[in-house]
């Protein structure tokens, strides 16, 4: 890969740890992923209205914007609600192990062959997902994980994991139908839009408020977020794709280090070697498979 898009993919990597980083700092979870959206989406209009040479809504991406919006909108609930009561070194790499379900839907759905490479980066993913949520090596400790994926923060962030699956595919099928870009101009309108009405009517108008007493930071997020995207957009014009998916999960890494380091949760050499168990898994899917 040459220089300049492994460096935007690094950046891409490095944006998502550290806007994840500031949604887990957050008071009201919730109401920061709607503030995030709405700053991205309000700081990417006069991008896009210098960048596309027509703005106009085709009647048949319609459906794939209503079902990538409300895929979204469960991937943001369900992430704040992970960040809620888990721990950053858990809950970013158990989301980011979305890979594992694309694959096997993008087979299922879109006929797209699975190798026995495929097998195998999915495998190792699950093992990374495991090792994550070890606290020791005593017979209770090596079964405690499977409880651990089926109840609280993790499960909300497998639900995460779920929703980016579903929102990957029909995107795929979005950008297959008119230009990506002008897709992404109304998806951010659909996942915004979505967000709203359903954090409201969960939060309340006054949680919102309160979230917003730190508006630099919400700002901030919503810059790395979109920012991020954009980075890996272009650099896929440079570079394969395969390539640059691949490689932006190390920020799967990146997250459990911030988890460890900046907010000193527990059992920091597991969940890394945890989540550098997962970006193996996910760089064979991605280049290998």
């Amino acid at each position: 890969m040459e220089f300049l898009p492994l460096v935007l993919v690094l950046a891409s990597a490095v944006s998502h740890g550290l806007w994840n980083y500031l949604a887990k700092e957050g008071n009201d979870k919730e109401s920061f992923m709607l503030l995030l959206n709405v700053s991205s989406l309000i700081l990417l209009i006069p991008v896009f209205i210098l960048i596309l040479p027509e703005i106009y809504l085709p009647l048949e991406i319609v459906p794939y914007l209503l079902v990538s919006g409300i895929a979204e909108t469960v991937y943001f609930l369900g992430l704040g609600k992970a960040y809620e009561s888990g721990d950053l070194s858990i809950v970013y790499p158990v989301a980011r192990s979305s890979p594992v379900f694309v694959t096997i839907a993008a087979a299922i759905f879109l006929g797209e062959k699975l190798s026995l490479i495929g097998l195998l980066g999915i495998l190792i993913i699950f093992i990374g997902v495991y090792v994550l949520h070890l606290k020791g090596l005593t017979r209770d400790d090596l079964v405690a994980p499977i409880t651990y994926l089926m109840s609280g923060s993790s499960r909300y962030a497998v639900i995460a994991a779920l929703g980016t699956t579903v929102y990957s595919i029909t995107d795929k099928l979005g950008v297959t139908t008119v230009d990506p870009l002008l897709y992404s101009f109304w998806l951010g309108f659909s996942v915004t839009g979505m967000m709203i009405i359903v954090t409201l009517k969960r939060r309340g108008l006054q949680a919102i408020r309160d979230e917003f007493s730190s508006p630099f930071r919400i700002t901030f997020a919503g810059l790395l977020m979109r920012g991020g995207y954009m980075m890996v957009l272009y650099a896929m014009s440079l570079a394969q794709v395969s390539y640059i998916l691949a490689l932006r999960q190390i920020s799967v890494v990146l997250g459990a280090l911030m988890g460890v380091v900046f907010l000193g949760e527990s059992y920091g050499k597991v969940r890394i070697i945890g989540s550098l168990i997962i970006f193996i898994g996910v760089f064979i899917l991605g280049v290998m498979a």
